[in-house]
């Protein structure tokens, strides 16, 4: 399912976001689960909506009973939701803002202040700060700060402008006769987690009654609990003028809310059409507000904030790291400003499951839920402490690392480094980055190229000469195994699958390119994305070489070689029918599916009986890989996979034909994903025959093997021909379970081997040249 997802999203969306590549697809509390079923601390909240947390069932009810209600009532008529709603908001807001106008976001509630403003003072002049953001509309975003926010929408509305923050002397320069009003965040989040100080919150509005100018505190982030009040305002014993509301007033439903004060009100000028909005304070919006208003107040979530918050800071305080520069919020808002970019530590902490966001180029900003648990935080806070001291020790070049008292080599060592690196399909960034930086020190070219694989190359241009392309994978599969050695066996998740091919690989290259002078090019590559349907990482690079000779990297341990995969063809099912009773005579959409798998399996056994005979890679292969069911009272929905495993040049077409027409007939909705065609060569090929005599050359026997699975060889070996075979150590019957280990004898005879290889390709060019 996860697959379709990045697939449709890439395909559709407008391209405006840099998309993590997580796939979110559900939440509890301050946990998410990705499409994968890994579970991911949330630290970012929807960037401050989810203030009281992800998967409320009381917010479910309360849309659920409003929908079948009244959805949209425009503000023209009364509506008696809106009206609890605005009273409530009465009740809560600080002294002074008694009326309200109900949009659907922050940058609305912002736009609508300035608009308001602009009425009630007569005034054209907006103040906003540095370091401030307010929104990306044309009003809200003249107001923000950064400049790569503003500059491609120039020209802005007219007479805005910023002043220093916390600086009383540049407030009073800047406010003027012209003034309308000042805008303000008593936290910047976005801009840095700064905080602002009570002595100049303070000056700051009796600058604004004294030139008459109003004050407008944008709450937008800090709103409703998130500092350790409901209202932050409230720590600084101000008044706004205009306070903005959103992101969590609603509890995920998008709402937004302009509060008015008495200096707006008292002026007259808001009158009938002055502003307006279609979706504004519609009664499903406001039913989830109301239940949100009680859930923040019956589980006294702002306290909770309070005493987290603190506990949190003096923790993150007390971590020993040149890295951080300083740790700066209130409540669950704290950002850690780092004497480096942010970006490669928040890559790092989603690799290990905490999900956390920036605040400008070098601040990690964490802002849980704010019903995240003790525990919940410590573990974030570990992992933090883990990220943030681990990255202020640089790690040794392998060829600097010294020989350890176990006798440990430096390729060793690289395997072991690699293995506490954690690397699932699209996470493997930081691994890439560090594969740069070891394969540099050790004579080779290397980056990280557009699509996020790891690239080293013995030549730092490209040349006429048709290289030799080695392509690993970097990512792996869930699931934690403590690095250790024991004997002669490393363990670590990837040893077998992944890592050990790759590093066998960057470790032969490196050999070769310190002893061989004028060689053809040899180029390795970590892919990102192999474990995925999609293999991004693979199909990235086929246009880009057209290679003499491709080793793909995958276990079939030092003495094999591997010269075909089978193919594959994912299918996701679901049934979706209304509710029947378990004793009546209707089937379930649970018996639905399971009678389609029956279907399925029953095929391939009487396909094998005609054309595969004993042959397990000339077989077709289905297998459920899951199933499951919900179910609401009125609609029962089983959603399944099944996944194929196809023997050469086999019918796909005639296949899907097969599938969807059994899917009609009982109504099942099915998609086809991840579709590779089986891909075998023979052991006659150039590098098949360079791997037997380097293999005899060890004094071992070669053997060639034909797998059931799939590699990248799928992928890129119709487009690069036959010269072509699949080779790694280890035992690819570890390969994902929680056992995986390689015997570090095997690892260094495949290195050897691979050396001997490159050298005798090599030297059949030289000869053909």
């Amino acid at each position: 399912m996860g697959t379709n997802l990045v697939e449709i999203e890439h395909q559709y969306t407008s391209g405006v976001y840099g998309k993590r590549p997580v796939e979110i697809v559900r939440g509890q509390g301050a946990t998410l689960w990705d499409a994968d079923g890994r579970s991911y601390i949330d630290c970012m909240a929807g960037h401050g909506v989810a203030n009281i947390g992800h998967g409320r069932t009381e917010i479910a009810a309360a849309l659920a009973a409003q929908a079948q209600r009244l959805i949209t009532c425009p503000e023209v008529v009364y509506n008696d939701v809106r009206a609890r709603l605005l009273q409530r908001l009465a009740q809560i807001t600080p002294e002074g803002l008694n009326n309200f106008f109900l949009c659907n976001s922050g940058t609305e509630a912002v736009e609508g202040a300035f608009k308001f403003a602009r009425l009630a003072t007569g005034r054209t002049g907006i103040v906003a700060t540095l370091r401030g953001f307010h929104g990306r509309s044309m009003g809200a975003l003249s107001a923000t700060w950064e400049k790569h926010y503003r500059e491609p929408f120039a020209p802005l509305i007219p007479n805005v402008s910023h002043m220093r923050y916390n600086d009383l002397t540049a407030a009073a320069n800047a406010i003027s006769e012209d003034t309308a009003a000042v805008i303000i965040e008593l936290i910047q989040a976005e801009g840095g987690v700064h905080v602002a100080q009570e002595e100049y919150v303070q000056g700051l509005a009796a600058l604004c009654r004294e030139r008459g100018a109003l004050l407008i505190i944008d709450e937008i982030q800090t709103g409703f609990g998130r500092t350790g009040t409901l209202f932050a305002c409230e720590q600084y014993g101000v008044q706004p003028d205009i306070l903005c509301l959103a992101k969590s007033l609603a509890g995920g439903v998008p709402m937004g809310a302009v509060c008015l004060g008495t200096r707006v009100m008292e002026s007259g000028r808001i009158g009938k059409g002055a502003h307006g909005s279609t979706f504004g304070g519609n009664p499903l919006a406001c039913a989830a507000a109301l239940a949100t208003l009680d859930i923040l107040e019956q589980e006294e979530l702002a306290t909770r904030a309070a005493e987290l918050g603190a506990y949190a800071q003096q923790r993150l305080r007390a971590i020993q790291s040149p890295l951080i520069r300083e740790v700066r919020g209130r409540g669950l808002l704290i950002g850690i400003e780092l004497t480096k970019r942010v970006q490669p530590y928040l890559e790092a902490l989603c690799e290990r499951g905490v999900l956390a966001l920036p605040a400008g180029a070098n601040v990690l900003r964490l802002l849980p839920p704010l019903v995240i648990s003790r525990e919940q935080l410590d573990q974030a806070l570990d992992i933090v402490q883990e990220v943030l001291r681990g990255a202020s020790e640089p790690l040794q070049p392998i060829n600097a690392i010294t020989i350890h008292n176990d006798g440990a080599r430096p390729e060793i060592t690289l395997l072991q480094r690699m293995l506490t690196i954690a690397s699932l399909s699209r996470q493997e960034s930081s691994l890439a980055h560090f594969l740069v930086e070891q394969a540099q020190q050790l004579g080779l070219h290397a980056y990280v190229d557009e699509v996020g694989n790891f690239v080293a190359s013995t030549h730092a241009e490209p040349t006429e000469q048709a290289p030799v392309v080695l392509l690993g994978h970097m990512d792996t599969v869930p699931g934690n195994i403590p690095v250790r050695i024991e004997d002669d066996l490393l363990y670590g998740r990837g040893a077998v699958d992944a890592k050990g091919p790759l590093s066998a690989f960057i470790c032969a290259v490196a050999r070769i390119a310190q002893q061989s002078a004028g060689l053809q090019p040899i180029i390795v590559v970590g892919a990102v994305e192999e474990e995925a349907a999609t293999s991004r990482g693979a199909r990235g690079i086929i246009q880009r070489y057209q290679p003499s000779a491709c080793i793909i990297g995958e276990p079939s341990s030092s003495r094999a070689v591997t010269i075909g995969y089978k193919g594959r063809l994912l299918i996701n099912g679901c049934v979706a029918q209304q509710s029947s009773h378990s004793a009546g005579p209707a089937r379930s959409s649970n018996e639905i599916a399971a009678a389609f798998w029956e279907r399925v399996r029953r095929h391939a056994e009487e396909w094998n009986q005609q054309h595969a005979g004993s042959s397990a890679f000339a077989a077709l292969q289905p297998s459920l890989r899951s199933i499951q069911s919900s179910h609401n009272g009125l609609e029962e929905r089983t959603s399944f996979t099944i996944g194929y495993r196809l023997p050469p040049a086999f019918e796909i077409p005639a296949l899907r034909e097969q599938l969807q027409r059994w899917a009609y007939e009982d109504d099942i909705h099915i998609q086809f994903s991840g579709e590779e065609v089986a891909y075998q060569t023979t052991r006659t090929i150039p590098l098949a025959r360079a791997f037997i005599a380097a293999i005899r050359s060890t004094g071992a026997q070669p053997t060639f093997k034909n797998k059931t699975g799939t590699s990248d060889m799928n992928v890129v070996g119709p487009h690069w021909g036959q010269n072509i075979v699949a080779y790694g150590p280890g035992d690819s019957s570890l390969d994902h379970t929680p056992n995986e280990h390689i015997s570090l004898t095997e690892y260094t005879h495949a290195i050897d081997v691979l050396e001997h290889v490159l050298h005798t390709i090599a030297a059949q060019r030289e000869t053909a040249l």
